[in-house]
């Protein structure tokens, strides 16, 4: 879910109005094939609060240590429920491959090949 919502901000940040509204417009038919079966992945479920504490306090220390030696930034909280929602999936799926599309190549770092 954070990938949907940080691409929505994305969006929403860049071009002119007509562009952005194209954009969004293609945004919106990929989520709703996200969501119909009709595209090729699937988006997970938000998580709850029981799930959010489960994991909250591992934030300080990904926000706190930089990311990839090129990178002087911590991992962001949105990041961080990427790589949770991973490691989820990877455990309900271990036999399927598993990653996270992403153009950061921290987050392409995460991949799972049974």
């Amino acid at each position: 879910m954070a990938t949907i919502l940080e691409t929505g901000n994305h969006i929403a940040q860049n071009g002119d109005g007509n562009l952005r509204r194209e954009t969004a417009q293609r945004f919106v038919l990929a989520i709703k094939g996200a969501f119909s079966g009709a595209a090729p992945w699937r988006p997970v479920v938000f998580p709850v609060t029981d799930e959010i504490l489960s994991w909250i306090d591992t934030f300080p220390d990904y926000a706190g240590r930089n990311k990839a030696p090129d990178k002087p930034e911590g991992t962001s909280f949105g990041d961080l429920t990427i790589i949770q929602e991973f490691e989820k999936a990877c455990a309900r799926f271990p036999m399927s491959e598993v990653f996270i599309w992403s153009l950061d190549s921290d987050l392409q770092s995460y991949r799972q090949n049974p």
